[in-house]
């Protein structure tokens, strides 16, 4: 029988084992290095998805990475602020992560530009906000 959304929700949450913040309110995304393999992934993951080794360790990912593609979503679910802007970060750790993209106009972006880890509001639930990680452009 497939599990529905909500119960996959309810046993692995984001942002508890993925996003951590320190003392100054940074945000800090936590992927997962193989001690095996080397592979390291985002979000973490008990089994490596390379060598499916169950040695694997928590390791802080970068504040900063390039954009690798982007995407405008003009249609979501009910409680999503629209238009909003999806893409694909590359960080030096070799891990590429799915964010949401802030703080930026569409035809401002670029491949390749300097990114930035930050937080966002990304729409409203029956809870209230809906927080999570997502990007920002770095001003150079």
């Amino acid at each position: 029988m497939a599990q529905t959304a909500e119960k996959i929700h309810e046993e692995f949450p984001l942002d508890g084992n993925a996003l951590r913040f320190a003392a100054d309110g940074t945000p800090t995304l936590i992927g997962m290095a193989c001690d095996d393999c080397g592979a390291k992934t985002f979000p973490p993951a008990p089994v490596c998805p390379e060598c499916m080794s169950e040695n694997v360790s928590d390791i802080d990912l970068s504040q900063t990475g390039s954009l690798y593609t982007w995407s405008v979503v003009h249609v979501a679910p009910k409680g999503w602020n629209v238009p909003y802007i999806v893409g694909y970060v590359d960080l030096p750790e070799g891990v590429r992560v799915f964010a949401h993209i802030v703080d930026a106009e569409a035809g401002a972006l670029e491949m390749d530009m300097t990114v930035g880890l930050t937080t966002a509001t990304l729409g409203e639930n029956e809870n209230g906000p809906v927080e999570s990680y997502a990007f920002t452009p770095v001003k150079v």
